[in-house]
C-alpha cells in the first residue's frame, strides 16, 4: 500500500473510529436515561403501594384488612340504620352537601344553604373532598349542636391500603420495569458490538500506522 493510500485508509479509518465513539456515547446516555426512568416507577409503586383509603366500620372495631369493609361513601355518613352514620356533610362554607336539592326546602332553609354535589356519591370523589378539607363530616355534641367530626378521632372511620391496589401497582411496575429492561439489555448488546468494533478499527489504525511509518523511514532513506 501507498503513502497516500495508507494516509487515506487512516483517516478514513479514524473517521469510522470517532463514529463509533460516538454512537457509544449515545447509547449509554441512553442507558443512563433508562437508569432514571427505572427510579421513577420505583417511586410511582412506592406511592401506588402506599395509598391510604377510607373505609367504614359499622362495629366501631376498624380492621386490618380492607377488603372485609366498604369504602366510606356519602351515602354511609348520612345514611341512618345499621349501615349508615346518620351525620351530615358540610363544605369548607359551612353549606350542607347533598346530591341534588331537597323536594320540599325545610322550614328556614333556602337554596344557599346547601351545596349540590351530584358526584358526591362517588367514593373517590367523596374521599379527595373530605382529604383536602373541601367538606367535613359533622356529628353531634351533647348539645345537640353539628360540630366538625375528626377522621383520626373516629371508631367508625378506618384509614388502610387497599390490596387491590398493590395488585395494579405491582402489575403496572412489573409491566413497564420489563419493558425498560428489554430495552437496557438491546443498548448492552449494541454497545458490545461496537466495542467490538472499536477495537477491530484501533487495531487496523495501529498496523496502517506502522506501514506509514516504514513508507516514511523508506522515503528518508532514499533521499538520505
Amino acid at each position: 500500500m501507498g503513502m497516500s493510500a495508507s494516509q487515506a485508509r487512516y483517516l478514513c479509518l479514524t473517521a469510522r473510529k470517532n463514529n463509533v465513539e460516538f454512537q457509544i456515547q449515545q447509547l449509554t446516555q441512553q442507558k443512563l436515561m433508562l437508569a432514571n426512568l427505572l427510579d421513577d416507577e420505583a417511586t410511582l409503586w412506592s406511592d401506588g403501594m402506599n395509598i391510604q383509603h377510607l373505609y367504614y366500620s359499622s362495629d366501631g372495631s376498624g380492621g386490618s384488612v380492607t377488603s372485609d369493609l366498604p369504602r366510606l361513601t356519602y351515602s354511609i355518613v348520612t345514611s341512618t340504620g345499621d349501615m349508615g352514620m346518620g351525620l351530615k356533610v358540610r363544605d369548607s362554607y359551612g353549606r350542607e352537601v347533598v346530591p341534588e336539592l331537597p323536594e320540599v326546602l325545610p322550614e328556614g332553609k333556602t337554596v344557599a344553604d346547601y351545596a349540590v354535589e351530584p358526584y358526591c356519591n362517588q367514593a373517590d370523589y367523596f374521599e379527595n373532598n373530605i382529604k383536602t378539607g373541601n367538606w367535613s363530616i359533622q356529628s353531634y355534641d351533647e348539645q345537640g349542636n353539628l360540630v366538625d367530626m375528626s377522621i383520626e378521632g373516629s371508631p367508625f372511620i378506618y384509614q388502610g391500603v387497599d390490596s387491590a391496589d398493590y395488585a395494579v401497582a405491582n402489575a403496572e411496575y412489573d409491566r413497564k420495569v420489563e419493558s425498560l429492561e428489554r430495552i437496557d439489555k438491546k443498548f448492552d448488546t449494541q454497545i458490545q458490538q461496537l466495542s467490538t468494533e472499536q477495537k477491530a478499527i484501533e487495531t487496523e489504525m495501529d498496523s496502517v500506522k506502522k506501514v506509514i511509518d516504514k513508507n516514511i523511514e523508506e522515503t528518508f532513506k532514499t533521499f538520505g
